[in-house]
């Protein structure tokens, strides 16, 4: 299980513990606490996100460059 999927597997158990626990006494101040859990996991599910579609996308940017380079190279050794 890689981080992306613990952190979503920790966000489902929150949203679990919520539905839980609104019939409690003091709902409002656990489920205030849950929140900033939820927050906080949210924000780095969005980082991990965000850090692969930068790397997918500069992965693209060295293929892109990669093959313009290949069709230069093969201009010029090409003989007419």
């Amino acid at each position: 299980m890689d981080k992306q999927d613990r952190l979503i597997t920790a966000l489902q158990y929150i949203h679990s513990v919520d539905k839980l626990i609104i019939d409690e006494d003091y709902h409002g101040y656990m489920g205030n606490k849950l929140l900033m859990v939820e927050i906080e996991l949210q924000r780095q599910l969005q980082l991990i996100t965000n850090e692969r579609r930068r790397f997918s996308s500069s992965d693209q940017q060295y293929t892109d460059d990669a093959e313009q380079q290949r069709s230069k190279l093969s201009d010029l050794t090409s003989t007419d």
